[in-house]
């Protein structure tokens, strides 16, 4: 006679819970060898002890039930090269967005880092800023939502990704404005599909500033860099460009935004 196994006991020696027993038996890839007909306990036999290693392997290659089910019920070569063909190609996927998701985490962690770097704050210093490669769109704005549509625009013109706004869209400012109008946007480092905007940001000494704000608090800040360009009789060239290096893209708490203005000496 066949010794018996309660579902406790099958739980204990393969390590899995006896709901996982239970559902694979409701899902007709594990059917208990026996059923108490007055108790309704399940039994199982040695002998059924393959099959069920020979599930757990596929689960462990995270193929799905319904799949596992067709390999123990048709054990065909073809049919299961078929299954663990599909099945590469889905881990592949899966493999793909973890990575993707783990290099969103990294690129935070690290920049979470590098603004916690900041030096000054309200403090005009000259700093040595490296070159950069950008994409512009020039047009005059002054509203959120004029902002917001041509952010999207940047979007399209590259290789867009959830960061697209974590520290790398900027704003240009004409000098000698009342600083309440923009003249457009800047995209850094992305891989751009259209060149015709692109250019480099040069590598120099630049007047930088910066300041905990949102950008309605920009001119005050604009204007304290105009002042000390003046008393200090220094030569700029070209734009002002204001980033934010904390917005909501990073921090929803409006005391944590960070934002820097910066122009050129010549």
């Amino acid at each position: 006679m066949k010794i018996k196994y309660s579902i406790g006991e099958v739980s204990k020696l393969f390590n899995i819970p006896i709901t996982t027993l239970r559902h694979y038996h409701n899902k007709g890839i594990f059917k208990a060898g026996y059923i108490d007909k007055d108790t309704g306990y399940r039994y199982y036999f040695s002998d059924q002890f393959e099959l069920l290693n020979n599930i757990l392997n596929l689960k462990y290659s995270k193929i799905p039930l319904d799949r596992i089910r067709e390999c123990t019920e048709n054990g065909e070569i073809s049919l299961l090269k078929t299954i663990f063909l599909e099945q590469k190609e889905e881990l592949e996927r899966t493999i793909n967005e973890l990575e993707c998701a783990k290099k969103s985490v990294e690129e935070r962690l690290s920049y979470i880092e590098k603004v916690k770097n900041i030096p000054d704050f309200e403090k005009v210093l000259i700093q040595h800023m490296g070159p950069e490669k950008i994409f512009t769109i020039d047009k005059e704005f002054y509203k959120e939502c004029e902002l917001e549509l041509l952010v999207r625009e940047l979007g399209e013109k590259t290789e867009f990704s959830h960061s697209l706004t974590l520290g790398n869209v900027g704003l240009l400012m004409k000098s000698n404005s009342n600083y309440t109008e923009y003249t457009g946007v800047y995209l850094i480092n992305k891989n751009f599909k259209n060149l015709s905007n692109a250019s480099i940001k040069s590598e120099g000494e630049y007047l930088t500033i910066y300041f905990k704000g949102k950008r309605d608090d920009s001119p005050k800040y604009y204007k304290i860099l105009e002042r000390y360009i003046k008393d200090n009789d220094i030569e700029t060239e070209g734009l002002f460009y204001e980033i934010a290096l904390v917005s909501t893209s990073i921090s929803p708490a409006e005391k944590e935004y960070i934002r820097r203005i910066e122009i050129k000496k010549k």
